[in-house]
């Protein structure tokens, strides 16, 4: 029986395949990009306390791109990932994740002509998922992340030289 005389037959299946469907696409993503292997330690437990900003994007493992779904947030205990509430089908298999600062390794640099800041984050000391984050929202994590960020003691001794 081919699919079509399936769904002829059955015209509510598509109430079924459609989620179905839905779910293995998000399911494969999330093991794709590495989220699924970071909610296996980072899954967050407590709502975030701390400064978030909501319709990002990021991009893990280097391909696999969360575009404009996220809430992405920052305080000095960690960094906060998470899919946008309202995209409930796109939450499927993917629980917020809080990740300690001491798990993260940070590289920063600039993209199209050093027009816009790039953060990759080197995620878990077994995992070692990369998340990247770019423009604005790079600034925002670093100032919600204050003295937490990885960063921090580098960059202020770098201001100190510089002055």
């Amino acid at each position: 029986m081919t699919v079509q005389q399936w769904i002829n037959l059955h015209p509510l299946s598509l109430l079924l395949l459609i989620p179905t469907y839905i779910a293995l696409v998000m399911w494969v993503i999330s093991r794709a990009g590495g989220w699924a292997r970071l909610a296996q330690r980072f899954t967050a437990v407590e709502p975030f306390a701390g400064e978030s900003w909501g319709w990002q994007s990021a991009r893990f493992r280097g391909w696999c791109s969360y575009n404009h779904c996220l809430v992405v947030g920052a305080n000095q205990d960690g960094l906060y990932l998470s899919v946008m509430p309202i995209l409930m089908p796109l939450r499927f298999f993917h629980p917020a994740l809080m990740i300690p600062w001491g798990e993260i390794e940070v590289e920063t640099g600039k993209m199209l002509f050093g027009m816009y800041d790039t953060a990759q984050f080197r995620i878990g000391r077994e995992e070692r998922v990369t998340v990247k984050i770019y423009g604005k929202l790079v600034k925002r994590v670093r100032q919600g992340a204050g003295s937490g960020w990885p960063l921090y003691n580098i960059e202020k001794m770098q201001e100190q030289t510089m002055q």
